[in-house]
């Protein structure tokens, strides 16, 4: 009688343990309702820009609330103007000089266009560049990197580049460019 019980108090045990696996078996994967945001398709992969590989993984934010944990102080900048999304990609060189990219879309090209003339973006000093988006300038403000900043259609693109030489700012622009393209 003993061990009877103690067949059926095992045969439970390993019932209780296996009953939800036989029910994940009858559920459809649930699909899920965020897609990633569409700048992903304007970022290169490796190389795609010779010498530049990605230096992680790619950061994205699917929705306004999410980017508070990103840029805790700075998201209600881009809330104001209508942000959609974000993505964002770190890349390095063989020297080690590192780019980062990000990708803000902002819903329309007017909010874009409001982000980027806004007294709270607009870098100064700073140069403006041509053929480059609806419009673009260069951030020089630091003292150890360079900024590009451009807007083309819904979108806000920043490429920052941690090398203050001519260098240094031709890669950001051959960065943009590609981006640019990309968008178009």
């Amino acid at each position: 009688m003993k061990r009877e019980k103690s067949r059926i108090g095992t045969s439970v045990i390993i019932l209780l343990m296996v009953l939800p696996f036989f029910q994940l078996l009858g559920e459809k994967p649930s699909e899920s309702s965020e897609k990633p945001p569409e700048g992903i398709l304007f970022l290169p992969r490796d190389d795609e820009i010779k010498g530049w590989k990605r230096d992680s993984e790619i950061l994205t934010v699917p929705d306004p609330a999410g980017l508070f944990k990103i840029i805790n102080g700075g998201a209600s900048l881009y809330l104001k103007y209508g942000f959609q999304s974000y993505c964002g990609q770190t890349y390095k060189n063989i020297k080690g000089i590192e780019i980062e990219l990000s990708i803000f879309n902002q819903g329309s090209s007017q909010k874009a266009r409001q982000l980027y003339q806004d007294p709270l973006v607009v870098p100064k000093p700073g140069r403006t560049l041509e053929d480059l988006g609806d419009e673009a300038r260069v951030d020089e403000r630091g003292m150890f990197h360079y900024g590009i900043e451009f807007i083309k259609d819904r979108y806000f693109v920043r490429v920052i580049i941690q090398d203050k030489s001519e260098q240094g700012l031709n890669a950001a622009i051959l960065f943009s460019r590609f981006v640019l393209q990309r968008i178009k």
